[in-house]
């Protein structure tokens, strides 16, 4: 018996958009989540983290609305998933309907698993049904012998990959700005460390320049290149990319002025 609503007027079904939070996710755990997460759901999934590298929700949710899914459910993995991104991310996600023509999908937030008891408790017992390893017979240590001297380099640039810098282009940023470190010929005295969230979350995607104190807001390729080409390489400020200098560089510059006046 054919029912009223034929196959091809029948909505699809709904699509889950899992976010993981993790800063030191290797892409062979990334892999293992991934495949978990297609084998548990029944309709079309999608797995991203929230910081570091990777698609960021906003891409995530365009990207997903472009293969035609109108409905569609963020659900946060991981124990515990991160409370501060829990409250941020409904307004987000508000935020990303209120563009275009997202009005047209629906969004829906599931609950933080560690919310859940019994999954909770299922969670915590599964690891203690395997064999644990002995560690009798390894050679102690607390790292290796290089990791007592801190790396000599001339610049220190501290790039934030945190969730809420992603949503501004974080998450290709790491990149372009290895890219164009090595076409300036500056990358070798660089230390690039890719960090949290360091607040200033809206002027995304941030660096900060380090032993000078300068933050700057680099938000596509040219500003990037300008930055790199400027500032590391000519020894200029870039006060069109500036938005903000430490308070001791500014007190130090304070000082410097002082002593000639």
């Amino acid at each position: 018996m054919v029912s009223p609503t034929s196959q091809h007027d029948a909505e699809p079904p709904r699509a889950i958009l899992f976010v993981v939070s993790a800063y030191s996710l290797r892409k062979r755990a990334f892999d293992r989540l991934e495949a978990a997460v297609e084998a548990a759901a029944s309709g079309p999934v999608r797995l991203i983290r929230l910081e570091e590298t990777g698609p960021s929700l906003m891409d995530a949710l365009d990207v997903m609305r472009a293969e035609g899914h109108r409905s569609i459910r963020v659900q946060p993995l991981g124990v515990p998933f991160p409370e501060p991104l829990m409250n941020w991310l409904p307004g987000v996600m508000a935020d990303w309907r209120a563009r275009g023509r997202n009005a047209d999908t629906q969004l829906e937030l599931g609950p933080d698993p560690a919310t859940d008891a019994d999954a909770l408790a299922r969670f915590v017992a599964s690891p203690l049904s395997t064999p644990a390893r002995s560690v009798e017979r390894v050679k102690p240590r607390l790292g290796k012998p290089g990791w007592n001297a801190p790396p000599d380099y001339e610049f220190h640039l501290l790039v934030c990959t945190g969730a809420r810098c992603m949503i501004h282009g974080a998450a290709s940023f790491p990149e372009m700005l290895k890219e164009e470190l090595k076409a300036a010929g500056v990358f070798d005295r660089c230390l690039t460390t890719r960090s949290g969230c360091i607040y200033p979350c809206n002027q995304g995607p941030v660096l900060v320049l380090y032993p000078h104190g300068y933050w700057y807001r680099l938000p596509d390729q040219a500003s990037t290149r300008h930055f790199v080409r400027e500032v590391l390489v000519k020894g200029g400020v870039a006060e069109d990319l500036r938005f903000h200098t430490a308070r001791a560089a500014r007190a130090h510059s304070i000082t410097n002025l002082e002593k000639l006046s």
